[in-house]
């Protein structure tokens, strides 16, 4: 008898993070901050890296 899978609630809030995180940056840079672009592929790069941990978080696992 196998337990059922739990959830990481790690990659909820590590996702959360970086997705607000991320966000801002962005934000802040369309209301007129000077960035350069490295940083703003570095904040887009954390609004993906959020949203590929918040999946991981919601996905449904498959039942073997």
């Amino acid at each position: 008898m196998t337990a059922a899978p739990r959830k990481n609630y790690f990659n909820l809030v590590v996702g959360l993070a970086f997705l607000g995180y991320g966000g801002y940056r962005i934000y802040t840079f369309l209301t007129g901050a000077e960035y350069t672009t490295f940083r703003i592929i570095i904040a887009i790069g954390f609004i993906i890296l959020g949203g590929f941990d918040l999946y991981k978080f919601f996905r449904k696992d498959k039942e073997a």
